[in-house]
């Protein structure tokens, strides 16, 4: 019996890890400075009652100055995120994603989203990524940053 439990739980413990790891998203490697230097980036970190009115509860993004390669890479993990999203819109010119809105399944009554946007400006390339989280729903984000 004792050999059954030890090896009941070291299968168990091997398939700890994929799991843990699949939890995230692809796309928070950006967050955490897998592409570019921190001091490179500007970062908002919004979460509390200052987000209560538009139903949100965290908020967070980053812009940046992106090159192709850079930017390549973060579609690479969009794409993959994409494949576990509930809801997506995603639009390319000239073959390069250029805009993405994704919804993944809700956590303990929270919505998860992923925004993504380039914008071409004096022939440079800037990147903004968006996580939130919160009650609203996809249509709420879509008249909060209409108005915005």
């Amino acid at each position: 019996m004792k050999r059954f439990i030890i090896i009941t739980l070291g299968a168990f413990l091997s398939l700890a890890p994929p799991a843990v790891a699949q939890a995230g998203l692809q796309i928070d490697s950006l967050f955490n400075g897998a592409i570019v230097p921190a001091s490179t980036i500007t970062e908002s970190v919004v979460s509390g009652k200052e987000l209560k009115s538009y139903n949100l509860d965290y908020f967070r993004s980053v812009r940046f100055k992106a090159t192709d390669a850079e930017i390549d890479r973060i579609i690479s993990w969009l794409e993959v995120d994409a494949l576990v999203a509930v809801n997506k819109e995603m639009d390319s010119e000239e073959g390069k994603l250029v805009y993405a809105l994704l919804s993944f399944p809700a956590d303990r009554n929270r919505n998860k989203y992923v925004g993504y946007q380039i914008k071409e400006v004096s022939g440079s390339k800037f990147v903004t990524v968006v996580y939130l989280t919160g009650k609203a729903s996809l249509s709420d984000l879509k008249v909060i940053f209409k108005h915005r």
